[in-house]
């Protein structure tokens, strides 16, 4: 008969106990902890923005007796912080391939500057502060996406770009309801609390993410495994691979032969006709040990906007986001001149944008993953999803802007919030993808164009949108929007029809397909 000594069971207890301490240190190096991680920094930026949606009016002109322009005065002042921050900060992360400092100093930017423009009590206090916010914002939200980019690629990055954008939504539209709700339990100190809080939560999951040390390692062998393939072979282990295979690292390049005509990679599966593992810094084809070549120059957000499908996703973000974000300058005025409503229902109001949005960053980013789904919809690939999220928006925000009541109100926008999402969710996934297929040294500049282009959105439509509520009206307000919203479909579909009427549909479907959006 054996007997259990409390030893013994000391003993199983400090072994379970390393073995979960084990398994914790293992896992903060994993690209699930790498999303978790850059979906919270996206989260806390977005939510900081649309914190003060609610109460804005109550500070600006209860308080201070200052007209509505001023409401997207601030909201403008932060899309210009974004502007200044996203591309600096992408250029340091890129160059020295340094992704920890620079979103570290983000998020305490971030904190900081949120409590002071929570405590501020002259407008041009909160002009100073919003527009550090701003930056703050920028830098962490660049690096943060950039992040997943690195180590998610092909099929795993519309997945991953999915749950970012449900980060995303939740903050960008969450960030009202919070507002509304903690503005109206505890005024401007609890705003001040609230935000430190969540900025102080993410810099400590930032601090303890180890980022991966052997992903450089590992692409080395893979580049050389792909050197010594024929191009079929090469393209069906890349579409073997894991979705973390790609490090913040990039290594040599290997090349594949491609025809003169195949103009576009493949996006959809997230193969590459042309292999490029980039090093730090990519040397000329040809240069010998005797002979050495100069260093061929880095990609440069010029090379990713002379890149149609880069071009067009940045265009796609300031119609898309701008029109999610024409409700946060105008919505609460029209609530509160049309139906009296207290900034805790303007906050709640704001939930049937945000629940829509946040289903549709998981199930839509699912389906841009899915080859099947992809190849029914070529030439035209994740753009349909763009193409069409937008028309359909367009009809449903003219809805908003004729809405006569607070249930229609509701409504309206959660169909608003599922379509928007719809046309938004893609646009992160293509872009990463379309820089992965030039080689993927450039993950921090192309979401820093995507910031940029999300930052003109945002200074523009809310600066402009007040004015023009005030001169015509909500309802035709809206019917801007949805203009908007059509012109952006329209532009997106010029690229992908051309190649449809030049090569016929048929050459986008088989084994020998031409490659498409």
């Amino acid at each position: 008969m054996s007997i259990r000594t409390p030893s013994a069971n000391n003993d199983g207890g400090g072994s379970a106990i390393k073995r979960m301490f084990h398994k914790c240190n293992e896992f903060r190096s994993t690209p699930a902890a790498v999303l978790i991680v850059s979906t919270m920094a996206v989260f806390s930026d977005t939510v900081v923005y649309g914190l003060i949606v609610p109460f804005l009016p109550d500070i600006l002109q209860n308080k201070l007796g200052m007209s509505s322009s001023a409401n997207g005065i601030l909201f403008g002042t932060f899309g210009l912080g974004v502007l200044i921050g996203a591309p600096i900060s992408a250029y340091i992360s890129d160059r020295w391939n340094m992704r920890k400092w620079p979103m570290v100093i983000g998020l305490v930017g971030l904190g900081a500057t949120s409590v002071l423009f929570a405590l501020a009590d002259a407008f041009w206090e909160l002009v100073v502060a919003r527009l550090a916010q701003g930056i703050s914002s920028g830098i962490t939200w660049a690096v943060g996406l950039a992040m997943i980019a690195d180590v998610y690629s092909g099929e795993g990055i519309g997945k991953a770009m999915g749950v970012a954008f449900s980060g995303f939504t939740i903050g960008y539209l969450g960030g009202p309801v919070l507002g509304g709700v903690i503005y109206g339990a505890g005024g401007n100190h609890a705003i001040a609390i609230f935000v430190g809080a969540i900025a102080v939560v993410d810099l400590v999951f930032r601090l303890l993410l180890v980022e991966p040390k052997n992903m450089q390692a590992v692409q080395s062998s893979r580049a050389s495994e792909l050197a010594d393939l024929d191009p079929t072979q090469a393209e069906k282990q890349i579409q073997s691979t894991t979705s973390a295979e790609v490090s913040s690292t990039p290594i040599e390049e290997v090349s594949l032969p491609i025809t003169a005509d195949n103009e576009i990679g493949d996006m959809n599966s997230g193969v590459q006709t042309h292999i490029t593992c980039l090093p730090a810094a990519r040397t000329i084809e040809g240069a010998t040990d005797a002979n050495p070549a100069p260093l061929e120059r880095r990609t440069t957000m010029w090379d990713l906007l002379k890149e149609w499908p880069i071009l067009a996703c940045c265009l796609a973000t300031i119609t898309v986001t701008g029109a999610s974000g024409s409700f946060e300058p105008t919505l609460p005025i029209h609530m509160d001149e049309e139906y009296g409503s207290s900034p805790a229902i303007i906050g709640v109001v704001f939930i049937a944008l945000v629940v829509p949005s946040m289903i549709t960053g998981i199930l839509v980013g699912r389906f841009t993953d899915d080859e099947r789904v992809l190849n029914y919809l070529a030439p035209y690939g994740r753009f349909a999803f763009m193409i069409i999220g937008s028309v359909l928006a367009a009809i449903a925000v003219a809805c908003v802007g004729a809405t006569r009541n607070i249930a229609g109100l509701v409504v309206n926008l959660a169909v608003v919030g599922f379509l928007c999402g719809t046309a938004a969710v893609p646009i992160m996934s293509t872009m990463g993808v379309h820089v992965y297929r030039m080689g993927g040294d450039a993950y921090a500049k192309v979401y820093a164009l995507f910031n940029i282009a999300y930052s003109i959105g945002v200074i523009v439509i809310p600066t402009v949108l007040p004015p023009v509520m005030n001169a015509v009206g909500f309802a035709a307000t809206m019917g801007v929007v949805s203009a908007l919203l059509v012109f952006g479909a329209i532009v997106l579909t010029i690229k992908p029809t051309r190649m449809l009427r030049k090569y016929g549909r048929s050459a986008f479907v088989g084994d020998n397909a031409r490659t498409f959006l």
